[in-house]
């Protein structure tokens, strides 16, 4: 009866109850294959479980270890996204890093136009905020610039200077001298901060480059002498050369400005610390990265010799940024579009600001970055809003 029950309860199991949701249709479907093979027996099933019963244990090992090794999987992939992460962070600070210290190989005549005008720029709105100088400006310039170490390039200076045009042109006369003293540290070296020794050393490489045999070419050269530069920007020695130098022209700037006696009390601490942020510091910056470019630069302060016995014409205002020394203001040549190109138009005053040139790739031809400026007075014939 025992059997008889369990064989129902198998053969229900097997072949489905017969409350079951199939049809006839789909059970007699379901059983002719094995009507084909011949029905299996109680004891053929029983085995079958049995087998079943052996081989779960293993199965559910097997389920586990795979588990464990999906787990310790993510968990490698876990590490390794964090690994990943933490490579990404480290590259990125070590692109940052080369970017603030590193000056740029390749730049652009846009870039050194832009920041050379902000550097001008800073610089006119610096020496135009200084207070009036109420002592003989005259006299007290003569005297701050015997220690001064800049040359200035004032037309006539100074017999043909008295003290009421001094005053008239304080502030370009002013702006022209500190950035000349600031060309001359900066801009006129091979890299700022540079030792006369380093300056040595470096002319006697290159001429050492160019006498190797096979000849160099001019790229070749240029990306070495790019490649060094780049080098020493890299040292501690470059920096320590750079404070060095700033320092000594912060400390000639206050030097020089002791001697005037200025109509209100200047407080130089801030004063020139602004000088330092807005301009040395940028100088200083596109300095080194015109040194450290392939390419060449030349500036052009041009001197009286450009302009013969100091009258500048209508066609220096297509060559120069000209200001009037009465308005301050831009000359203007499209108000003098009717007058031929050697029309004297005024007298030169002070050469503000040189012109930058950059050199091509044989040497010989330049391009112009940006205008040098000058300061002229305006003929009383061309006064009354006619060039200006």
């Amino acid at each position: 009866m025992g059997l008889m029950k369990v064989d129902s309860l198998l053969m229900e199991d097997w072949f489905g109850s017969g409350q079951s949701n199939h049809t006839a249709q789909d059970r007699q479907s379901n059983v002719a294959p094995r009507q084909g093979g011949g029905r299996r027996s109680v004891p053929q099933i029983l085995n079958d479980f049995e087998v079943l019963s052996r081989d779960l244990p293993i199965l559910r090992r097997a389920w586990v270890r795979k588990q464990d090794i999906i787990a310790s999987l993510q968990e490698q992939l876990r590490q390794s996204e964090q690994r990943n992460q933490h490579l990404e962070e480290q590259l990125q600070d070590c692109q940052a890093r080369i970017l603030k210290f590193s000056p740029v190989s390749c730049l652009s005549d846009t870039t050194v136009s832009e920041e050379f005008i902000k550097i001008r720029e800073n610089l006119c709105k610096w020496a135009e905020e200084l207070p009036d100088i109420c002592g003989d400006f005259k006299m007290e310039l003569l005297v701050a610039l015997d220690d001064f170490e800049s040359h200035p390039l004032i037309l006539g200076w100074p017999d043909s200077y008295y003290p009421q045009r001094c005053i008239a042109l304080q502030s370009e006369i002013l702006m022209h001298l500190v950035f000349r003293h600031l060309w001359r540290g900066i801009f006129e070296v091979p890299i700022p901060g540079l030792s006369s020794s380093g300056e040595k050393l470096l002319a006697d490489l290159q001429e050492g480059m160019l006498s190797l045999q096979p000849k160099k070419d001019t790229e070749s050269i240029g990306a070495w002498r790019s490649d060094t530069m780049r080098a020493y920007a890299a040292c501690q020695k470059y920096q320590q050369g750079v404070n060095s130098e700033c320092s000594r022209v912060i400390a000639n700037l206050l030097g020089f400005f002791s001697w005037f006696g200025f109509e209100n009390q200047v407080n130089w601490s801030n004063k020139l610390s602004r000088f330092s942020e807005e301009i040395l510091g940028p100088a200083t910056s596109l300095a080194t990265n015109m040194s450290s470019s392939p390419r060449q630069y030349r500036w052009e302060w041009y001197g009286e010799a450009f302009f013969p016995r100091g009258v500048v014409r209508k066609r220096h205002l297509k060559q120069f940024i000209v200001q009037d020394a009465r308005t301050h203001h831009r000359v203007s040549i499209a108000n003098l579009k009717f007058l031929s190109d050697e029309t004297p138009v005024g007298e030169l005053l002070i050469i503000i600001f040189p012109a930058l040139f950059r050199y091509g790739g044989g040497g010989s031809e330049e391009f112009l970055i940006e205008k040098g400026v000058i300061l002229i007075s305006v003929n009383d014939n061309l006064q009354g809003g006619k060039v200006v």
